[in-house]
């Protein structure tokens, strides 16, 4: 009896054990994968726990064990944040985000909740995302840059304790006046402190994605306040369609922004966008019918022809951002790129001259 005893708590345990599940790439068990999954990894970041047995990163129901910590505000179990299930709270469990994003779900244990952080901490100065272009007016088919400003006017209003941790917001722009398809982000991945999401329209490499006209980004330290000083987070190359007929400025807005600290208490967070005006009318002479980039689709070898000799930086993109290849020219009218290991798909050429920057979207067929 007393042996059929033990069995009965061991097994109850056990199934008590699987209780909950999760679906890997929902960290925060909102009901959907996404940038804001980010912000629960960077909380955590480091944290260690049980591995989940037969973990995947399938969007699949899946059994976890639930660990000992939680969350402070939103009082997430970390077993969820271990999207991957090996135990670790790294930045290897970004890959479910991407393998699964915008995916939905509605089954998980606990139910899923709404990823609402109440708790406000209060400063005079407020930080700022400041959105600027490299200039103010554009012409139809003109690449232009992005850059996305992070301002602290006062550092020291924020203890060591609560410094901030982690940004997100979404932009939102007219998809009739920007190319989304083309658009290029470029997280900065330099000083190797901070963790990225970022996803247009046409940037995950998977099939889930926002919808057309919007940007969602997401940047967050690894379990340390990265976001207490000044820094720039990165920059978008962004096209602008060549259907435009009139002159107008470029509507872009900053929506749902979010700032955490490191006690995932919400700060204010102020949020300004520099005008850009896009002319109805291409630029002269256009760039884009100055250099030519053939053939495309290819199935290995992209040549590329300028009209004379210039300095020339070549950069190849995956439609998720990564840069693929890299190349210098200190003076060079004709170049090639051999995109014969790379595997069927989208890929963006990015051409910089003293002129300008230029954006190729490249198909390699694989045949």
């Amino acid at each position: 009896m007393r042996y059929i005893l033990l069995l009965f708590i061991v097994l109850s345990s056990s199934i008590s054990g699987f209780a909950q599940v999760i679906f890997p790439g929902d960290l925060n068990n909102d009901g959907q994968a996404n940038y804001l999954d980010l912000l629960p990894l960077g909380l955590a970041y480091g944290q260690e726990g049980p591995p989940r047995p037969g973990a995947s990163l399938e969007w699949i129901q899946q059994p976890n064990f639930p660990w000992d910590g939680f969350l402070p505000v939103s009082g997430i179990n970390l077993g969820f944040v271990d999207s991957d299930g090996n135990g670790f709270i790294d930045s290897l469990d970004i890959d479910a985000i991407a393998l699964n994003y915008d995916s939905l779900q509605f089954t998980s244990e606990p139910l899923p909740q709404p990823y609402l952080l109440t708790d406000t901490f209060a400063v005079e100065e407020l930080p700022e995302l400041i959105i600027r272009f490299d200039r103010d007016t554009v012409a139809i088919g003109d690449t232009i840059t992005l850059v996305l400003d992070y301002i602290v006017p006062n550092p020291d209003v924020f203890p060591p304790t609560a410094a901030p941790l982690a940004i997100a917001f979404t932009l939102e722009y007219a998809d009739t006046l920007l190319s989304g398809e083309q658009t290029i982000i470029q997280p900065d991945t330099v000083p190797g402190d901070l963790m990225f999401v970022a996803a247009t329209s046409n940037s995950v490499e998977f099939w889930r994605s926002p919808p057309p006209g919007q940007i969602e980004f997401a940047a967050s330290g690894k379990g340390v306040p990265a976001l207490a000083n000044s820094r720039t987070l990165g920059k978008m190359l962004i096209v602008i369609e060549d259907m435009i007929l009139l002159s107008q400025p470029l509507p872009l807005k900053v929506k749902n922004p979010l700032l955490i600290n490191t006690a995932e208490q919400v700060i204010a967070l102020k949020t300004s966008v520099s005008p850009l005006w896009i002319t109805g009318q291409a630029s002269e002479p256009e760039h884009s019918h100055k250099v030519k980039v053939f053939p495309n689709p290819t199935s290995g070898l992209v040549q590329v022809q300028l009209p004379s000799p210039t300095p020339l930086r070549l950069r190849l993109f995956s439609i998720a951002g990564q840069c693929l290849v890299q190349m210098d020219y200190q003076l060079s009218d004709y170049c090639e790129v051999d995109l014969s290991a790379l595997g069927p798909g989208i890929y963006f050429l990015q051409l910089q001259t003293s002129e300008g920057v230029q954006v190729e979207r490249v198909v390699v067929s694989g045949f």
